[in-house]
C-alpha cells in the first residue's frame, strides 16, 4: 500500500516542471535564428510563467487539505504513473537548459519541446488522481487542456519547418 505524501507535493512538482518549461522555453528562444520558431518559444515561455501562477493559485486555495490528507493510493497506480512521468521528464531548469546543448536544429528544438509538453500532460493526467479536492481538478483539466494546446502550436510549426525547409537554430 502506499500513501503519497500529500497534495501539496505534487502542485509542487508540477510547478517544478512548469518553471523548467519556462526555462527550457527561454533558454531554446535564445538559441534560434529562425524567427517564427524563437516567437513561438517566447510565446510558450510566457504562457508557462502563467501556468506556474495558476498552480501557486490552486496551492493557495486547498492548503487546509495539503496539510490534513495524504493521498492513499493502495494499488499504487498513482504512484507508478507519477513515477513513470518523473523518470521520463526535465526536472530541473539547468537540465532543461543543458539539454539544448546538443540541439542543432529548430526541428530538434521543437521535437523536444513536444516531448516535454506531452510528458507534461501525462503527469497533469495522473496529478488529477492524487488531488483530494474535486474542484482541484476542474483546474488541472484547464491546465492539461493549455499543455495540449502548446502541442499544437509546436505539431503546427514542425509541419511549417517541415514545409519551408527551414533548419538551422543559429
Amino acid at each position: 500500500m502506499f500513501v503519497f505524501g500529500t497534495a501539496n507535493d505534487v502542485v509542487t512538482m508540477a510547478v517544478r516542471i512548469e518553471e523548467n518549461g519556462k526555462a527550457f522555453y527561454e533558454g531554446a528562444a535564445a538559441k534560434t535564428g529562425e524567427p517564427l520558431v524563437k516567437k513561438l518559444f517566447e510565446e510558450l515561455a510566457v504562457m508557462e510563467d502563467g501556468h506556474i501562477q495558476q498552480f501557486k493559485q490552486l496551492r493557495a486555495s486547498l492548503e487546509k487539505s495539503f496539510t490534513a490528507e495524504r493521498v492513499w493510493d493502495p494499488e499504487g497506480l498513482a504512484e507508478s504513473l507519477l513515477q513513470a512521468s518523473a523518470d521520463t521528464h526535465i526536472f530541473t531548469a539547468k537540465a532543461a537548459t543543458e539539454s539544448l546543448k546538443a540541439v542543432n536544429t529548430a526541428a530538434e528544438a521543437l521535437d523536444m519541446a513536444l516531448r516535454f509538453e506531452k510528458d507534461s500532460v501525462v503527469f497533469f493526467l495522473g496529478m488529477k488522481d492524487v488531488l483530494p479536492d474535486e474542484s482541484s481538478k476542474g483546474e488541472i483539466d484547464k491546465l492539461i487542456d493549455a499543455e495540449r494546446d502548446h502541442v499544437r502550436m509546436l505539431s503546427e510549426k514542425v509541419r511549417e519547418l517541415a514545409e519551408t525547409g527551414s533548419t538551422t537554430i543559429e
